[in-house]
C-alpha cells in the first residue's frame, strides 16, 4: 500500500473512534422516577438557561453540553451553599442535579431532570448505583423545582 493510503486509513481510523467515544451526555438514562417537564424552547436553549439559572444559585456545572442536550451540576451542599464539595458524613446533604434535553414536536423540549444524593460511598459499587433520588420536599428536590419552574415561566410548556 502507499504511504498517503497509509496515512488516509489511520486518519479515517483515529476519526472513528473519536466518535465512537460519543459525548458528554451519559449512555445510561435518567432515574424512572425522574421530574419530566415540556419547555417551550430547543434543547440547547434550555440547557443554557439550566446552566445559568444554576450559577444564580451558587451552584457550578461539572459537565454541560447543549448541543447534546445535556448538564450535570457538581456536588453542592444544600445546608452551606457550596458548590464542589462532598460530605462524606452528611451523604443527605450533598446533591448532584442533571438535565437531560431531547426535542419534540413544534420546537418543544422534552426537560428529564434528577436531584440525586449518594446513598454510599462504597468504591466497590459502581458509581451510578451509588445515587439515588433525593426524596420529595428534600432541600435538592426543592433546589430542582425552582429552577425547572423558573425555566418553565421563561419559556412556558
Amino acid at each position: 500500500m502507499r504511504r498517503s493510503t497509509l496515512t488516509t486509513l489511520a486518519a479515517a481510523a483515529m476519526l472513528a473512534a473519536g466518535c465512537a467515544s460519543g459525548g458528554l451526555r451519559p449512555s445510561y438514562e435518567p432515574f424512572p422516577n425522574a421530574r419530566v417537564d415540556t419547555i417551550n424552547a430547543l434543547p440547547a436553549d434550555v440547557i443554557q438557561e439550566a446552566e445559568a439559572r444554576l450559577h444564580a444559585v451558587n451552584m457550578r456545572p461539572n459537565w454541560t453540553s447543549p448541543a447534546e442536550g445535556f448538564l450535570e451540576s457538581q456536588w453542592f451542599n444544600v445546608v452551606t451553599q457550596e458548590s464542589g464539595v462532598q460530605d462524606r458524613a452528611n451523604l443527605d446533604r450533598v446533591v448532584l442535579i442533571r438535565f437531560f434535553a431531547d426535542s419534540i414536536a413544534n420546537g418543544k423540549t422534552r426537560l428529564v431532570s434528577e436531584a440525586v444524593h449518594l446513598r454510599t460511598i462504597d468504591p466497590s459499587v459502581m458509581p451510578r448505583d451509588r445515587e439515588m433520588i433525593v426524596p420529595p420536599g428534600h432541600a435538592g428536590d426543592r433546589l430542582l423545582a425552582q429552577i425547572v419552574d423558573g425555566m418553565r415561566e421563561r419559556f412556558g410548556r
